[in-house]
Protein backbone atom coordinates (compact mmCIF):
# COMPACT_ATOMS: atom_id res chain seq x y z
CA UNK A 1 0.00 0.00 0.00
CA UNK A 2 1.66 3.11 -0.98
CA UNK A 3 1.61 6.38 1.22
CA UNK A 4 -0.90 8.38 -0.53
CA UNK A 5 -3.58 5.37 -0.49
CA UNK A 6 -3.20 4.48 3.13
CA UNK A 7 -3.83 8.31 3.85
CA UNK A 8 -6.90 8.21 2.47
CA UNK A 9 -7.38 4.85 4.06
CA UNK A 10 -7.41 6.32 6.97
CA UNK A 11 -8.28 10.24 7.77
CA UNK A 12 -7.28 11.51 10.94
CA UNK A 13 -8.28 15.13 12.43
CA UNK A 14 -5.14 17.35 13.39
CA UNK A 15 -4.42 16.23 17.10
CA UNK A 16 -5.07 12.31 16.17
CA UNK A 17 -2.31 12.56 13.56
CA UNK A 18 0.05 14.34 15.81
CA UNK A 19 -0.44 11.90 18.57
CA UNK A 20 -0.24 9.03 16.02
CA UNK A 21 2.85 10.50 14.66
CA UNK A 22 4.17 11.09 18.69
CA UNK A 23 3.31 7.38 18.85
CA UNK A 24 5.39 6.16 16.40
CA UNK A 25 8.52 7.98 17.25
CA UNK A 26 8.34 6.87 21.18
CA UNK A 27 7.99 3.46 19.80
CA UNK A 28 11.12 3.63 17.65
CA UNK A 29 12.71 4.97 20.40
CA UNK A 30 13.27 2.18 21.97
CA UNK A 31 15.27 0.80 18.96
CA UNK A 32 17.63 4.34 18.46
CA UNK A 33 18.82 7.33 19.46
CA UNK A 34 16.03 10.35 18.69
CA UNK A 35 18.23 12.19 16.21
CA UNK A 36 18.68 8.69 14.41
CA UNK A 37 14.53 8.71 13.39
CA UNK A 38 14.01 8.73 9.88
CA UNK A 39 11.10 10.93 8.92
CA UNK A 40 10.52 9.25 6.11
CA UNK A 41 10.37 6.15 8.33
CA UNK A 42 7.83 7.45 10.69
CA UNK A 43 6.05 9.32 7.56
CA UNK A 44 5.94 5.77 5.76
CA UNK A 45 4.29 3.66 9.19
CA UNK A 46 1.57 6.45 9.60
CA UNK A 47 0.66 5.95 5.51
CA UNK A 48 1.40 10.15 5.14
CA UNK A 49 3.43 11.64 2.82
CA UNK A 50 6.97 13.47 4.50
CA UNK A 51 5.52 16.45 3.39
CA UNK A 52 2.60 15.93 5.54
CA UNK A 53 4.08 15.39 8.38
CA UNK A 54 5.84 18.36 8.38
CA UNK A 55 3.08 20.24 7.91
CA UNK A 56 2.25 19.15 11.85
CA UNK A 57 6.14 19.37 13.10
CA UNK A 58 8.06 22.04 10.72
CA UNK A 59 11.50 20.80 11.24
CA UNK A 60 13.17 17.32 12.12
CA UNK A 61 13.87 19.41 15.75
CA UNK A 62 10.05 20.23 16.34
CA UNK A 63 9.15 16.64 15.87
CA UNK A 64 11.79 15.44 17.99
CA UNK A 65 11.50 18.02 20.82
CA UNK A 66 7.26 16.86 20.56
CA UNK A 67 8.64 13.12 21.29
CA UNK A 68 10.67 13.84 24.30
CA UNK A 69 8.34 15.67 25.46
CA UNK A 70 5.25 13.38 25.38
CA UNK A 71 7.96 11.01 26.92
CA UNK A 72 8.32 13.27 29.53
CA UNK A 73 4.87 13.71 30.10
CA UNK A 74 3.97 10.38 30.48
CA UNK A 75 6.49 9.80 33.38
CA UNK A 76 4.99 12.76 35.44
CA UNK A 77 1.87 11.35 35.02
CA UNK A 78 3.14 8.52 36.79
CA UNK A 79 5.11 10.07 39.05
CA UNK A 80 2.33 12.34 41.16
CA UNK A 81 1.86 12.38 44.60
CA UNK A 82 -1.51 11.39 46.15
CA UNK A 83 -3.89 14.29 47.60
CA UNK A 84 -3.81 12.89 50.88
CA UNK A 85 -1.51 11.27 53.24
CA UNK A 86 1.58 11.66 55.37
CA UNK A 87 4.88 13.03 53.63
CA UNK A 88 6.19 9.39 53.70
CA UNK A 89 2.96 8.14 52.27
CA UNK A 90 3.18 11.33 49.48
CA UNK A 91 6.49 10.48 48.43
CA UNK A 92 5.94 6.95 48.25
CA UNK A 93 3.90 7.71 45.56
CA UNK A 94 5.94 9.63 43.30
CA UNK A 95 8.63 7.19 43.87
CA UNK A 96 6.01 3.91 43.22
CA UNK A 97 5.03 5.54 39.92
CA UNK A 98 8.42 6.53 38.96
CA UNK A 99 9.85 3.10 39.60
CA UNK A 100 7.28 1.11 37.56
CA UNK A 101 7.20 3.17 34.86
CA UNK A 102 11.02 2.98 34.61
CA UNK A 103 11.08 -0.95 34.99
CA UNK A 104 8.53 -1.37 32.69
CA UNK A 105 9.72 0.81 29.65
CA UNK A 106 13.42 0.26 30.40
CA UNK A 107 14.40 1.14 26.46
CA UNK A 108 12.02 3.47 26.37
CA UNK A 109 13.36 5.75 28.86
CA UNK A 110 16.93 4.86 28.24
CA UNK A 111 16.69 6.32 25.00
CA UNK A 112 15.13 9.02 26.42
CA UNK A 113 17.61 9.94 28.59
CA UNK A 114 20.41 9.74 25.88
CA UNK A 115 18.45 12.09 23.92
CA UNK A 116 18.18 14.57 27.18
CA UNK A 117 22.16 14.35 27.43
CA UNK A 118 22.73 14.84 24.18
CA UNK A 119 23.32 18.48 22.09
CA UNK A 120 20.18 19.68 21.08
CA UNK A 121 19.35 22.63 23.62
CA UNK A 122 15.71 22.02 23.05
CA UNK A 123 15.72 18.43 23.73
CA UNK A 124 18.06 19.21 27.06
CA UNK A 125 15.67 21.60 28.31
CA UNK A 126 12.83 19.08 28.17
CA UNK A 127 15.05 16.86 29.90
CA UNK A 128 15.91 19.75 32.54
CA UNK A 129 12.22 20.72 33.07
CA UNK A 130 10.92 17.32 33.56
CA UNK A 131 13.90 17.32 36.49
CA UNK A 132 12.86 20.40 38.52
CA UNK A 133 9.33 19.19 37.83
CA UNK A 134 9.62 16.06 39.42
CA UNK A 135 12.15 17.49 42.54
CA UNK A 136 9.57 20.52 42.54
CA UNK A 137 7.39 17.31 43.55
CA UNK A 138 9.36 15.50 45.89
CA UNK A 139 10.11 18.07 48.24
CA UNK A 140 6.52 19.68 48.44
CA UNK A 141 5.48 16.08 48.91
CA UNK A 142 8.13 15.90 51.54
CA UNK A 143 6.47 18.61 53.72
CA UNK A 144 9.31 20.61 52.55
CA UNK A 145 7.65 24.15 52.01
CA UNK A 146 10.00 26.70 51.46
CA UNK A 147 13.31 24.35 50.26
CA UNK A 148 17.07 25.83 50.27
CA UNK A 149 19.17 25.20 47.40
CA UNK A 150 21.20 22.72 49.12
CA UNK A 151 17.58 20.82 49.78
CA UNK A 152 16.88 21.07 46.05
CA UNK A 153 20.17 20.02 45.38
CA UNK A 154 19.55 17.17 47.65
CA UNK A 155 16.71 15.76 46.04
CA UNK A 156 18.30 16.14 42.19
CA UNK A 157 21.26 13.88 43.66
CA UNK A 158 18.49 11.14 44.93
CA UNK A 159 16.61 11.41 41.86
CA UNK A 160 19.66 10.44 39.67
CA UNK A 161 20.23 7.21 42.34
CA UNK A 162 16.60 6.68 42.20
CA UNK A 163 16.69 7.19 38.22
CA UNK A 164 19.82 4.35 37.81
CA UNK A 165 18.39 1.65 40.20
CA UNK A 166 15.49 1.31 38.59
CA UNK A 167 16.89 1.40 34.95
CA UNK A 168 19.68 -1.27 36.37
CA UNK A 169 17.82 -3.19 39.15
CA UNK A 170 15.73 -6.75 37.85
CA UNK A 171 13.98 -8.86 39.75
CA UNK A 172 16.66 -11.24 40.65
CA UNK A 173 18.45 -8.04 43.07
CA UNK A 174 15.11 -6.17 43.89
CA UNK A 175 11.59 -6.50 43.30
CA UNK A 176 9.93 -3.07 42.57
CA UNK A 177 7.47 -2.86 45.47
CA UNK A 178 11.38 -3.41 47.90
CA UNK A 179 13.26 -0.85 45.39
CA UNK A 180 10.55 1.64 46.17
CA UNK A 181 10.64 1.41 50.20
CA UNK A 182 14.42 1.37 50.14
CA UNK A 183 14.60 4.27 48.08
CA UNK A 184 11.80 6.24 50.24
CA UNK A 185 14.19 5.29 53.29
CA UNK A 186 17.20 6.52 51.51
CA UNK A 187 15.27 9.73 50.92
CA UNK A 188 14.20 10.37 54.72
CA UNK A 189 17.74 9.99 55.69
CA UNK A 190 19.12 12.53 52.95
CA UNK A 191 16.76 15.29 53.69
CA UNK A 192 17.64 14.70 57.41
CA UNK A 193 21.01 15.20 56.76
CA UNK A 194 20.57 18.15 54.86
CA UNK A 195 18.65 19.56 57.19
CA UNK A 196 20.72 19.03 60.41
CA UNK A 197 23.58 20.58 58.87
CA UNK A 198 21.52 23.45 57.55
CA UNK A 199 20.08 24.38 61.00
Amino acid sequence: MTAKSASTHVRLRPDERRTQLIGIGLRLLTTRPIHDLSIDEVAAEAGISRGLLFHYFPTKRDYYVAVVQAAAGRLLLHAEAPEAGTPTERVHGIVDGFVSFVRRRKANYVAVVRAGAGGDELVREVFEENRRTLTDRVLEAAGVGDPTPLHTLAVRGWLAMAEETAISATDEVVTTADLVDLLVGSLEQVMEQFTSRHH
